[in-house]
C-alpha cells in the first residue's frame, strides 16, 4: 500500500473496479459457500489455529493462523459479524467486522480517523475465492497479524448490494477510537452501470409498454427506482443512481426504462425512471 490515497479511498477505488468488471461480466446472483479450513490450512502452510463458526450444515466462516502470524479468513454467511469479530480478535487481530443490510448504512461516517502509512502486506482486500464458479462465490482475505500497532483497529463492513443482490465489502484501517455502526435508512446514491443484459430490448420503452407481454408470458416483474445522476462517476460513467429510501415509490406505467436485468430465470428486473437522463 502507499500512501498516495487515504485507506479508505484506496480500497474502494480498487473493490469499485472489480465490482465494475464482475457486473460487466453479467454474473448470477451470488450464492457465497465456504472452502474447508482444512485447504485454508494448506494454502497458509503450518496451521496452528484454527476456529470456525458454524450455522445450519455448512460452516458461516473458518479463521485460521499460521506458525508465523498470518490469519486467512473465508467468509461465506455475513450476518455473524459479531462472531466473526470475537474469533479475529482470539487470533490477535484487532478487528470489528458489521454487517450492514440492504437499505441500511451506518449512522456515522467515517468512524474513526484512517491509517494512511499503511505496513505493506498487513492486508489485501477481499477478493473471491480462487476456483468457485460464478453461483459458488465467497470471500477470503490474508491479514498480518505482526505488522498491526498498538491503538489500530482493522474495520471490515460487509454489505448487502442493494442493486445486483450480492455483496459489497470495505476494509478500512483506523485509528482507535473506532465508533460503532449504528444502522440508520441509507440516503446515499448508489451508482449503477448501464451494461445490457439479456432484456436489453425493453431499454427505451415505457413500463406500460412492456408489462402486457411480460404478464402474458408469466414473467415475474420486479422494479429498481432510479433518477438522473446529480453528476457522472468518474470512474463508471454512469447516468442513473438508486436510492434505498425511495424504493416503495409506486411505478406509473408512463415510467421509463432505460436498463433491464434477470435476477434468475422467470424474472425481469426493470429499472425504470420518472425522468430521462440528458444524453452524454
Amino acid at each position: 500500500m502507499n500512501g498516495s490515497l487515504a485507506g479508505f479511498e484506496e480500497r474502494r477505488l480498487a473493490e469499485l473496479k472489480e465490482y465494475v468488471a464482475a457486473r460487466a461480466a453479467r454474473r448470477p446472483r451470488r450464492r457465497l459457500v465456504l472452502a474447508t479450513a482444512a485447504a485454508a490450512a494448506v494454502v497458509a502452510g503450518v496451521s496452528v489455529v484454527t476456529v470456525s463458526s458454524t450455522g445450519g450444515r455448512d460452516t458461516a466462516y473458518a479463521v485460521t493462523k499460521d506458525s508465523d502470524g498470518i490469519v486467512y479468513v473465508i467468509v461465506r454467511d455475513f450476518h455473524d459479524a459479531a462472531g466473526l469479530t470475537r474469533q479475529l480478535r482470539s487470533l490477535n487481530v484487532p478487528a470489528v467486522v458489521d454487517y450492514v443490510p440492504a437499505g441500511k448504512k451506518c449512522a456515522q461516517e467515517p468512524r474513526g480517523a484512517y491509517v494512511e502509512d499503511i505496513p505493506r502486506g498487513l492486508y489485501q482486500p477481499p477478493t473471491n475465492i480462487p476456483g468457485a464458479g460464478a453461483d459458488e462465490q465467497g470471500w477470503q482475505m490474508r491479514i498480518d497479524t505482526k505488522l498491526f500497532k498498538p491503538g489500530q483497529t482493522f474495520v471490515w463492513t460487509l454489505s448487502d448490494d442493494p442493486v445486483y443482490d450480492g455483496t459489497e465489502t470495505s476494509t478500512i484501517l483506523m485509528r482507535n477510537p473506532v465508533a460503532p455502526c449504528e444502522l440508520v435508512p441509507d440516503d446515499t446514491p448508489h451508482y449503477i452501470p448501464q451494461i445490457p443484459g439479456p432484456s436489453a430490448g425493453y431499454a427505451g420503452k415505457t413500463v406500460g409498454q412492456v408489462l402486457p407481454e411480460l404478464n402474458k408470458r408469466g414473467v415475474k416483474v420486479t422494479y429498481l427506482i432510479t433518477e438522473p445522476a446529480p453528476d457522472p462517476h468518474p470512474l463508471i460513467g454512469n447516468q442513473y443512481v438508486m436510492y434505498p429510501t425511495k424504493q416503495n415509490t409506486p411505478v406509473g406505467e408512463d415510467w421509463h426504462i432505460w436498463n433491464t436485468d434477470e435476477p434468475q430465470p422467470g424474472q425481469v428486473r426493470l429499472m425504470v425512471t420518472q425522468k430521462l437522463a440528458a444524453p452524454s
